[in-house]
């Protein structure tokens, strides 16, 4: 079985078709989504149908939907006062249709399959950027699999523990500098694996990002994408939304 592993669309529509299309060349069977649909970029109605096209078999979370889902119902929460974030969802919230909301409403907020499991942040708490190798650590004996998928950090990183007597062995792996890079995961390794972003990079590389994951083989294979981001920074200015969400595409930040 081999999977598209993808998170934080954040609406970025070119971006996401990018990466569906690449990923569609390379061949998979089922999509894994680790969450954030909305958020940030103005296409948020057609990239969560894009979602609902692909029918994940693994759907998360994220704290942008659930910030939205809340918004929904009428509490504003603490998520974030009435900055940026919210004033996007609020926005973006009376643009989604019956079947987007559903679709966000299905979302759940940690997934345990055989042999891998999920979350959008880390398992100690939701929202936790599960980034750092002490992180990744705290979080490592909270693992019900030997695989767990992360995203939430628009960052590309995979943390690697193997024991040897009584010491536990870590490799951190950062997929920075190359467009195609695969990490083949050792038998009795435990693994963190964060496939970055799709609609925001936040690692100085302005590509959409994403894995595509072997199971039967045990590899996983990470993968950039260009996409038409002119047309999504245009597309920020036409609805109104802060430049500032344009111009950190450019910087992948």
């Amino acid at each position: 079985m081999r999977y598209l592993v993808l998170s934080d669309v954040h609406a970025n529509l070119p971006a996401l078709e990018a990466v569906i299309a690449e990923a569609k060349g390379r061949g998979f069977d089922a999509t894994i989504f680790l969450g954030d649909a909305v958020g940030y970029y103005p296409h948020a109605e057609e990239a969560v149908q894009r979602l609902i096209e692909l029918d994940p078999v693994v759907r998360i979370l994220g704290n942008h939907d659930s910030a939205l889902l809340d918004l929904a119902q009428g509490d504003f929460g603490d998520h974030w006062a009435a900055g940026i974030v919210m004033n996007v969802l609020e926005r973006q919230l009376v643009t989604l249709s019956g079947d987007s909301l559903r679709f966000l409403q299905s979302l759940e907020r940690r997934h345990v399959a055989r042999g891998f499991e999920a979350a959008h942040g880390a398992l100690s708490h939701d929202w936790e950027y599960l980034s750092t190798l002490t992180t990744a650590q705290a979080n490592v004996g909270l693992m019900s699999e030997k695989l767990l998928f992360v995203g939430h950090t628009h960052v590309p990183k995979l943390f690697a523990t193997t024991s040897n007597g009584s010491n536990d062995l870590w490799r951190t792996v950062s997929f920075r500098d190359a467009r195609e890079t695969s990490y083949r995961i050792p038998p009795l390794a435990r693994v963190i694996a964060n496939p970055g972003a799709v609609g925001q990079p936040r690692d100085q590389v302005p590509l959409a990002s994403y894995f595509i994951f072997d199971a039967a083989a045990g590899v996983i294979h990470h993968h950039r994408v260009d996409y038409d981001l002119k047309s999504v920074q245009l597309d920020v200015v036409a609805a109104g939304y802060p430049e500032m969400l344009a111009s950190r595409l450019e910087a992948g930040r």
